[in-house]
């Protein structure tokens, strides 16, 4: 196999051809779905620190190089979070809304409650169940690649993707949805 040398000058490339792989890495092995965004960036900072540190690095595979990485992140998040969980502070993200004039505020809003209302309702069931709707609607993987991530059957995946898409329509109501 060649080598590769990388280093602080193709980070964005890296990040760009990496990302996916690594995200789905991270659904995968994580064990609270809240906890994804902040482990891609603590593996993130983590490469970009060992890139300013080092002027290059020769990898054989970048991609194995970040995921192992992301995988020491997770033994550290991990550990740190269940011996400190009390002490850990939960921040929420404020999205600033664009007020441009072809934009209707009120339906991007609706939109916006609807679709935190159905995460949330997502979030109170199984891991397993969070990570398939996660992985099929957020990461965009098809059935097939979600079952071989997760070690599923793709009968089993289709199923847990289809009996959470059934549930959430009968327990969540939508603003617009018709009542039968």
């Amino acid at each position: 196999m060649s080598t590769q040398t990388v280093s602080l000058e193709n980070f964005e490339e890296i990040y760009n051809n990496t990302y996916n792989q690594v995200l789905k890495y991270i659904v995968c092995k994580c064990s609270n779905i809240e906890d994804i965004n902040d482990l891609v960036q603590e593996t993130y900072m983590e490469l970009y620190k060992t890139l300013q540190r080092k002027s290059c690095l020769a990898l054989e595979n970048v991609t194995n190089y970040v995921i192992g990485i992301a995988k020491k992140q997770i033994s550290k998040y991990y550990g740190l979070f269940y011996k400190y969980k009390d002490m850990r502070e939960d921040f929420i993200n404020d999205e600033e809304i664009d007020a441009s004039a072809d934009i209707d505020i009120e339906a991007s809003i609706i939109q916006k409650m609807d679709a935190e209302k159905v995460w949330k309702y997502v979030k109170e069931k199984k891991m397993i169940s969070v990570k398939v709707f996660f992985l099929y609607y957020v990461s965009e993987l098809k059935i097939s690649q979600i079952a071989k991530e997760l070690n599923l059957t793709e009968t089993n995946t289709k199923s847990i993707l289809y009996r959470m898409i059934k549930d959430i329509r009968k327990n969540i109501k939508i603003e617009g949805d018709i009542d039968v």
